[in-house]
């Protein structure tokens, strides 16, 4: 029997081992597969809202930017929608390795629990019968062997019916494994046939934003002029927000870089919460695309050109709501040629900033909560879109307000 009990051993041991395999890896898999789903279907949205615009920018008849740069917005869409389903790739690949091999290990073990099997099989054969039995029992020296014995018998019998039972079950849970890999390929490829879908929607896109950079650079003179309104608003945004916090500072006796300490008891606690909600703030207008992002970038037409931007360009639907972000108090409304009106929120030691508004319905010293409506877009006659400007600054300090919105 020693060879039975080592093999035993092994087996469990296999077991064991099979066991905090399937605890731990699918879990970890689940989680990651989950956050890829989630980010699929987040590109898909995002993709589906910049279409929704992109159709309303066709409609209209005004030439400006505002196409070009949703296009250049559906381009990194797709690509970030296709990487993910990479990735999704890639984890199906690695589940169905790890899969197949966790079949192979399973019908291995089940031919050595049935090659065991039939040698216990064979084994009873040559003494099945009762007389050889009965011999073997009888000629124990005592009592005690002969109890021993027969309890070896009875050890014996119980461990056949064991493995038959241990087989049944093993080959059920191999049904199982070889259905998952068979669903796991399944999904697979249906992730390839959407991959490749999506690569066909990002060339289109890529074709129709070719299109439109050349019909730009075929108007070189109203892009120049375009683009120089755009940072000359952007410059003046910038010194009146400078004026702004400026102001705050000096009226709590304190300067710019020192606002925080200057807060009253209650105005630390907005500070505190408007910066333990990062990443979870919401959008201050109910849907949109991010057409410009925070930083340095690229000319769109003029690629040695680059343009930098203190916030962040959300292209949105003709006379949409603006909202406040957080609660806070008004400090500053103000506009000037170009600007449409602009809208500057103190949340402590933080300041948010709404630019490019008409109907504005607050005033300097106003109280505002969140998601309470402070204007709406600025729209020109005939066209489909319009765009919010939006800043978050920390004093002086300009912050990207991508990281501190949540997923739209």
């Amino acid at each position: 029997m020693n060879h039975l009990n080592a093999f035993h051993t092994y087996r469990w041991l296999f077991l064991l081992m099979l066991f905090f395999a399937f605890l731990l890896t699918p879990n970890l898999h689940a989680q990651t597969r989950q956050s890829l789903e989630e980010q699929r279907r987040q590109a898909l949205r995002d993709i589906e809202e910049t279409n929704r615009l992109l159709t309303e920018t066709q409609r209209s008849q005004r030439q400006s930017l505002d196409r070009l740069n949703l296009l250049n917005a559906q381009v990194r869409q797709f690509e970030q929608l296709i990487s993910g389903i990479r990735a999704e790739v890639t984890l199906a690949d690695r589940q169905i390795n790890q899969t197949s091999t966790t079949v192979a290990q399973m019908s291995n073990d089940i031919e050595r629990m049935k090659d065991e099997y039939a040698r216990l099989v064979a084994q009873a054969y040559k003494n099945k019968g009762q007389y050889n039995r009965l011999i073997y029992l009888l000629t124990a020296k005592d009592f005690n062997e002969a109890y021993r014995r027969m309890k070896y018998f009875q050890q014996y019998s119980e461990y056949r019916k064991k493995q038959v039972a241990e087989i049944t079950v093993k080959q059920q849970e191999l049904s199982i494994e070889i259905e998952r890999l068979a669903a796991q390929k399944v999904e697979k490829e249906q992730l390839l046939v959407e991959q490749q879908r999506e690569a066909r929607r990002l060339a289109a896109t890529k074709t129709e934003q070719d299109a439109e950079v050349n019909r730009w650079r075929t108007r070189v003179g109203q892009l120049n002029t375009q683009l120089q309104t755009q940072r000359r608003t952007a410059q003046r945004l910038e010194e009146e927000i400078r004026k702004t916090i400026a102001a705050e500072a000096q009226k709590m006796n304190t300067t710019t870089t020192n606002l925080y300490e200057a807060l009253t008891p209650e105005e630390r606690l907005i500070a505190n919460n408007f910066r333990g909600n990062r990443g979870r703030l919401p959008w201050p207008t109910e849907r949109g695309t991010i057409t410009k992002f925070f930083g340095s970038h690229p000319d769109p037409i003029h690629r040695n050109v680059r343009l930098e931007n203190a916030g962040i360009d959300i292209t949105t639907v003709g006379g949409a709501d603006v909202r406040v972000v957080f609660d806070g108090e008004v400090r500053n409304v103000f506009t000037y040629l170009g600007s449409g009106m602009n809208v500057i929120v103190r949340h402590g030691n933080y300041f948010t900033v709404y630019s490019n508004l008409i109907d504005v319905k607050v005033k300097a010293g106003d109280m505002v909560k969140h998601k309470d409506v402070i204007g709406k877009v600025y729209t020109e006659r005939g066209a489909g879109s319009a765009v919010l400007h939006f800043e978050i600054w920390e004093g002086l300090n300009k912050l990207n307000p991508e990281q501190w919105i949540t997923k739209n």
